[in-house]
């Protein structure tokens, strides 16, 4: 009970407001309170120069399937264990996966996080989250020199803030992946061919029925001024598509472009619509609500702006 109360002590002194789900629940990746490090394993040798990654991976001790697991990882910027699981589900079995997890935290190709909940350490343990360790990336990006993996030293200042907002989006990218309606995935895509635009989190084109078209994600944490950050994110894309009549994405085809919200709680959605008014803007903004995605699946899980409210849909993909 004192935990209760402290605890209740400190949501009432946020600098932004508390959003819970239906069931008065504050989602584990949007928590406020959360805390994280990296936990590094008891034989930890790891291979920190390019000529030694490379040859242990000329030495054998890295074969094709460890070499997809990695790229898999480092696509996913920052994925839990669960995650990651389900991405390579194709490929191996679940416990091979942890397996194979594991034995890469040895030699610095991975790093594993733990995250927990400031009071409530011991009650409540998700998923790992796992991120590229410096041979992991040394090792991706000399042989995918183009493509973009996170470098570990920048999750210095990403911290915490940064682990569960790329978990919270793989969460969504996964089961987009799962459902198989995934053309294309960039995380920060470029608008418009202009990098000095504000840029989505992360871009996808799906497959419809209807035809594909281009989803631009982003994802609203209550420990940060989301409103502020949509609302200059969203202005920036008005003035886009009122040149172009859309909003385009680089690299991606002329599809029709869906500015999609995504949020860890209905409240969280109903609030930014209130305080932004989705529904006054040219171009078609969805929500995403992450509590609906977990609970009943990703095609219940989005909502359009219907004047004062947000409107449930379902969506046939």
């Amino acid at each position: 009970m004192e935990v209760l109360k402290k605890e209740q002590v400190e949501f009432d002194n946020l600098e932004y407001p508390l959003f819970t789900t239906k069931r008065g629940e504050v989602p584990f990746w949007d928590h406020p309170f959360l805390k994280g490090n990296k936990v590094l394993p008891s034989k930890y040798y790891p291979y920190t120069t390019l000529e030694g990654v490379i040859d242990l991976f000329k030495r054998g001790r890295i074969d094709d399937t460890d070499f997809m697991l990695l790229k898999v990882l480092g696509d996913s910027i920052c994925a839990n264990e669960d995650q990651i699981r389900r991405y390579m589900i194709s490929v191996m079995s679940r416990s091979e996966t942890s397996k194979r997890l594991d034995r890469f935290r040895t030699n610095g190709l991975v790093d594993r996080w733990k995250v927990r909940i400031r009071g409530q350490e011991d009650t409540v343990k998700p998923p790992a989250p796992f991120t590229l360790g410096v041979a992991g990336y040394k090792l991706l990006k000399h042989f995918y020199n183009e493509d973009f993996f996170m470098d570990p030293n920048r999750w210095d200042n990403y911290g915490i803030g940064g682990i569960k907002r790329f978990v919270a989006m793989n969460e969504l990218r996964c089961q987009m992946i799962e459902r198989k309606i995934v053309n294309k995935w960039k995380w920060n895509a470029i608008i418009a061919d202009n990098p000095r635009l504000k840029f989505p989190l992360g871009a996808a084109e799906i497959k419809t029925p209807q035809g594909n078209v281009n989803f631009l994600i982003d994802r609203a944490q209550m420990n940060q001024n989301f409103i502020g950050y949509f609302r200059d994110k969203l202005e920036v894309w008005k003035r886009v598509y009122e040149k172009f009549g859309n909003i385009p994405v680089s690299e991606f085809p002329d599809n029709i472009g869906f500015v999609v919200i995504y949020t860890s709680t209905l409240t969280v959605a109903e609030y930014i619509h209130e305080q932004i008014m989705l529904d006054t803007y040219p171009f078609h903004i969805w929500v995403c609500v992450e509590e609906d995605l977990l609970q009943d699946g990703l095609n219940t899980a989005f909502y359009i702006p219907n004047k004062e409210k947000l409107k449930r849909i379902k969506l046939e993909f």
